[in-house]
């Protein structure tokens, strides 16, 4: 026996959609498997909606954890090397991570200067006094070692950071799915989609009815 497999449009046998079937792929961009549940597929719908929740909870609690981390190092430097508190750029505290003081920092501040601008004293004292670290900026780690461990806790908020941020593709993906499944294998439940077998012809027909 010959096996057809055909795609078929069928429209005019079926039951008119409610505003809910035909608003159902929006509700599940916005919130996977609300889409599924709303045209009575409630397995799939739920298992959207764990999954999400789930991936949210790991972004807010990575997300939190970065933010800890990120804290716990701020603390570690204003003790161990006299940072300044209210000092909390990016440039500040990465400055800290490779250089055991603020005159290290600066020294090769100055070194970079006279790379750049070679013949040129008042670029280089201009790129110095921009890019120095002076007054209540200065720091000095009382050991390496204590530098090492602002170093790793800072490596660790930013893997956690990373962590929440793929996190957020992941919840982004979800909703494509849940979109993609609402819109093409989760019709209304008056609609058919599935395996049936030929009337007119031998075979198996794959029928699929959308609105």
């Amino acid at each position: 026996m010959s096996f057809l497999l055909a795609l078929f449009l069928i429209g005019s046998d079926i039951p008119d959609t409610t505003k809910a079937d035909r608003l159902a792929p929006l509700a599940s961009f916005l919130l996977p498997g609300t889409g599924e549940l709303i045209r009575g597929y409630k397995v799939k719908g739920e298992v959207f909606l764990w999954t999400d929740g789930l991936v949210m909870a790991g972004v807010a609690g990575f997300g939190w954890d970065a933010a800890g981390k990120r804290n716990a190092a701020i603390y570690d430097a204003e003790m161990n090397a006299g940072a300044n508190p209210s000092n909390r750029t990016h440039k500040y505290l990465a400055a800290m991570e490779s250089n055991l003081s603020s005159n290290d920092y600066n020294l090769n501040v100055t070194k970079e200067a006279r790379n750049m601008y070679p013949d040129d004293l008042a670029k280089q004292q201009e790129y110095i006094t921009a890019n120095s670290f002076v007054g209540d900026d200065i720091w000095s780690w009382q050991t390496d070692s204590l530098r090492i461990a602002y170093l790793n806790e800072r490596n660790n908020m930013r893997r956690a950071w990373q962590t929440s941020q793929a996190l957020m593709g992941v919840m982004l993906l979800t909703r494509i799915v849940s979109l993609f499944d609402v819109s093409f294998f989760s019709p209304p439940q008056g609609s058919r989609f599935g395996l049936e077998t030929g009337t007119d012809l031998p075979g198996i027909k794959l029928v699929y009815r959308f609105y």
